[in-house]
């Protein structure tokens, strides 16, 4: 509710036992009325935000983090045991703030850091990197308001219950998104370069900012281009404004000398390694120590267990074959099924796919608890071990990590490190949006450096005859589109995107009507086990959703609202459908 969201803030500053921001959990709270005096608690008042960023661990029920979050948020690439709610239309009414993205606690919270920093009497060059964090963070939960609810109140002020500002109507979502480039332009002002921030790549940089800039702007672009004339597009908004802000934000951070990143030279080593702090892809990365607090069980649920968390067919098709061209999969199917077509599919095409799903044969841990391969998939374990689709995800799989293979001890843990932004991201997302914006795509130093690193041949535009079975979208997109939006499906696979891709696409339609296919399955491998198929692929939705995937399209987009909020402030309205 609001009142909890603007109760005034008594002790408010959490600190932690060094400036690493993502190693050391909140200690100790300082009042707020005996602080304001030094850098240093400027420092530890902006390190309390960086809780705040995706992690790996038991996370809304997911053990696998960002790895597996589009099957628990929904999208037509991942899967878990039950449709997702919003996919299927039967999201219902919100009465009250909790538990839901409806918070403006953050940011209330940043914005008394801007009351108070300049209390601080020390030079701007002691300050500005804190300053720069404040501004990123502003941004930060103002977009994940956006991507949520669109128009949203923009506050600039901290406020208690009896400020007439606090009641304030949603300011129009261009408006909120053109407010969070400015605070993005202002954290790229004052933060430092990567090669100098306090922590490295385990803290903000200039070029976090700047790739935030790119996703913020490519996010917005692409909602109002696609949502022109819905309900959920802004009348007169300017996609190309967008598009402009995300090719800058992007080609400033390729400029040669400036900026010290790079693809790093093995793709699979993104995500399954400890420590990241020397990798020139990774800008940004949440590191874990059990010694410190932080712990998670990735590696058992990548090869002990599933976590429920099933990829598609859908998303196997993306991947072409070895030497750029269309596969068919389908065709494949005829001749080889089960663990054959595995084995099959992972000879032929784009290496990157052996990278996220497993392949028979894989170790999937070698350490001292012995040597596991991957034999099948587990369509006939249960509850939370068993895989829905017989494409069982493998992307950050460390087999020699010592929790691999292993029991489920939260005593224990892993320390697998967890992305939060990186390089390729930067690249893709430049490629769209010259591409959207209808000029030259700079394939050379953008898709086809990803395309290289995975052994691929360089991106080639060809027309797709099965583009309609898994990337029919509802509308028209020209081939070359298509295929930027493929590779990043590929190269991003698993990592979280696509559930904000559908939405800022209005691609409903890339699921709606439909139902999610797996494997084509093999009954003998499994002993005649009663699979639900259709024309031969696992159908694992075929009795829940026989008609497919019920998405409203004229509420879906958007979530509700909650009735309550509505009624502590009338000036709010709700959202399409809702």
């Amino acid at each position: 509710m609001i009142r909890n969201h603007i109760l005034p803030i008594i002790s408010f500053i959490l600190l932690t036992a060094c400036n690493k921001a993502l190693d050391i959990p909140p200690q100790d709270k300082i009042s707020n009325n005996a602080y304001w005096k030094t850098a240093s608690d400027l420092n530890a008042y902006v390190l309390q935000f960086y809780g705040s960023f995706p992690r790996i661990g038991n996370v809304d029920g997911l053990y696998t983090g960002y790895l597996g979050s589009d099957a628990l948020n929904g999208s037509d690439l991942q899967i878990r045991s039950t449709p997702a709610s919003q996919l299927n239309g039967s999201r219902v009414q919100v009465n009250t703030a909790t538990g839901t993205g409806w918070n403006f606690t953050n940011i209330r919270a940043v914005n008394i850091f801007f009351e108070n920093y300049q209390r601080v009497k020390e030079s701007r060059n002691n300050i500005a990197r804190y300053v720069g964090e404040a501004h990123f963070f502003k941004a930060w939960f103002y977009f994940n308001l956006l991507k949520q609810y669109g128009d949203v109140p923009w506050y600039s002020h901290s406020m208690l219950i009896n400020d007439p500002r606090l009641y304030a109507p949603r300011t129009l979502r261009t408006l909120v998104a053109d407010s969070i480039l400015i605070e993005l332009d202002s954290a790229i002002a004052d933060l430092d370069y990567l090669r100098n921030a306090d922590g490295k790549n385990n803290r903000l940089s200039k070029e976090a900012a700047l790739i935030f800039k790119s996703r913020v702007a490519l996010f917005e672009g692409t909602w109002q281009k696609y949502h022109a004339g819905t309900p959920f597009g802004t009348s007169g908004a300017d996609p190309k404004k967008y598009f402009q802000a995300a090719i800058d934000a992007v080609q400033e951070l390729m400029t040669p000398g400036k900026y010290n990143i790079a693809l790093h030279a093995s793709y699979p080593q993104l995500f399954n390694s400890d420590d990241l702090s020397n990798n020139p892809e990774v800008i940004l990365w949440r590191k874990y120590d059990n010694m410190l607090g932080f712990m998670h069980n990735l590696q058992l649920f990548l090869t002990k267990s599933t976590d429920e968390v099933s990829i598609t067919l859908q998303q196997i098709q993306a991947f072409l074959k070895s030497d750029g061209s269309i596969y068919s999969y389908r065709d494949t199917a005829v001749k080889y099924r089960g663990t054959s077509f595995l084995t099959k599919i992972a000879r032929d095409c784009d290496p990157r796919l052996k990278s996220i799903i497993w392949i028979p044969g894989q170790t999937m841990w070698s350490n001292t608890g012995g040597t596991g391969n991957f034999i099948k998939p587990a369509l006939d374990a249960t509850g939370i071990d068993k895989n829905y689709t017989g494409f069982q995800l493998s992307k950050g799989a460390n087999p020699a990590d010592p929790s691999a293979g292993g029991v489920l001890n939260f005593n224990a843990g892993c320390r697998t490190g967890s992305i939060l932004f990186r390089y390729a991201e930067a690249l893709l997302n430049l490629a769209e949006a010259q591409a959207e914006m209808g000029v030259t795509v700079d394939y050379a130093h953008t898709i086809n450096l990803i395309r290289t690193r995975a052994g691929m041949p360089p991106l080639v535009v060809q027309p797709d005859p099965q583009r309609k079975v898994y990337a029919d979208y509802g509308y028209l997109i020209s081939d070359e589109l298509q295929e930027i939006r493929r590779e990043r499906s590929v190269e991003l696979a698993c990592e979280g995107f696509r559930y904000d891709d559908w939405r800022r696409w209005a691609a409903g339609n890339l699921f709606s009507g439909k139902r999610p296919l797996g494997f084509p399955y093999q009954a003998a491998e499994y002993d005649g086990m009663d699979v639900p198929t259709t024309e031969g692929f696992v159908d694992p939705y075929k009795k829940s959703l026989p008609s497919g995937y019920y998405f409203n399209k004229n509420r879906d987009y958007l979530d509700c609202i909650p009735v309550n909020e509505i009624t502590l402030n009338p000036n709010l309205t709700k959202n399409p459908g809702w």
